[in-house]
């Protein structure tokens, strides 16, 4: 697991749409889409379940979600020492 893999699981997971998680990145939202299949191929597990209110994140999303919460975080905090 890359830190990109988790900034794309992040994105998606506050703006629950492929286009959205796509401008926040700065990306096309196929590349958004492409790479979450990639992922959860890589997992072996769904991540988001895809419903018509958007990309909600499965409880292995959420906790993938959690994870990459806490390494953005260090990753700002790293960048600013």
């Amino acid at each position: 697991m890359e830190w990109d893999d988790l900034r794309y699981v992040l994105a998606l997971s506050r703006e629950r749409t492929l286009s959205r998680a796509a401008a926040r990145l700065a990306v096309r939202h196929t590349t958004v889409g492409r790479r979450l299949d990639e992922i959860e191929r890589a997992l072996g597990v769904r991540l988001f379940d895809r419903t018509p209110d958007g990309y909600m994140a499965t409880g292995a999303g959420q906790d993938l979600a959690d994870v990459a919460e806490r390494v953005e975080a260090e990753v700002h905090a790293a960048e600013s020492r």
